[in-house]
């Protein structure tokens, strides 16, 4: 799938990725997706789209002196009234740590830190409406909440967008809810161990691929690293890796869905 879907408020619309070397990042993503990267927009900081086949894919950020700006891929999720999203965030016990701002005519940002500690952005769209390569090879395909209290994040994301929250049955042990509306998954969240050690919550995204085998094999000669897997999905195999900055996401062989 390769165009954009009608996107719903809760519903990962975008992710963008901060670092510490724009053509490091360039090399490292180019090399193993194919992506090409639009010419820095100095009225935004220098932010890029990223593309595939022409389509955008998300975005890419270079650290600004001076702002306390970490590497990393950040999710943000679908708003269609920044205002009313903020006031739902406080009442729920969230904190809102970048206030509602226009980008241009594109749209307007927000950036909010759940009761858990996991950030995450809000987008209210205009003229950009999100990502339009999604799903496919080298575009997002799912994203997950990683947190240490899983019940206070269920609590707090169906009171800012009313999600609908299903405990995902496994073996293995691992508490796992998947948040959607209308009937349809959006992302979902994990609940985290004393084995994830000093890691501190935060969302992550998944990139599609056709081979995950392949990918990994990509990795070291493009400077990346295995963080963890491969292990098994209902979306197919899937496993986390980091590029040479450190910015960590997971990579998916897309063979089955989170229906």
């Amino acid at each position: 799938m390769t165009d954009r879907p009608e996107t719903i408020d809760g519903a990962p619309c975008w992710a963008d990725l901060i670092t510490s070397d724009r053509e490091g990042a360039q090399r490292f993503y180019g090399g193993l997706f194919d992506w090409s990267f639009d010419a820095p927009n100095p009225r935004f900081g220098g932010y890029a789209n990223v593309r595939l086949r022409g389509q955008s894919v998300g975005g890419v950020m270079p650290i600004v002196p001076g702002l306390d700006m970490r590497v990393g891929w950040n999710v943000h999720l679908q708003s269609s009234d920044l205002e009313a999203t903020a006031r739902r965030v406080a009442a729920a016990g969230g904190k809102v740590v970048l206030e509602r701002h226009p980008v241009g005519t594109l749209g307007f940002m927000m950036g909010v830190v759940d009761p858990t500690g996991a950030y995450v952005g809000m987008w209210q769209p205009g003229e950009h409406r999100g990502a339009e390569w999604i799903g496919a090879p080298g575009g997002m395909c799912w994203h997950e909440l990683y947190t240490r209290d899983g019940a206070r994040a269920d609590a707090f994301f169906r009171a800012v967008f009313d999600y609908e929250q299903t405990k995902v049955e496994n073996d293995k042990g691992v508490d796992y809810a998947r948040y959607g509306r209308a009937g349809r998954p959006l992302c979902g969240r994990l609940q985290m161990t004393a084995a994830w050690g000093e890691v501190p919550p935060h969302w992550l995204v998944h990139f599609a691929v056709s081979e995950l085998a392949a990918a990994l094999a990509k990795l070291p000669s493009l400077g990346g690293r295995l963080i963890h897997g491969p292990f098994e999905t209902p979306m197919g195999p899937s496993a986390m890796v980091a590029d040479p900055q450190g910015a960590v996401f997971a990579l998916t062989q897309v063979t089955g869905s989170y229906a």
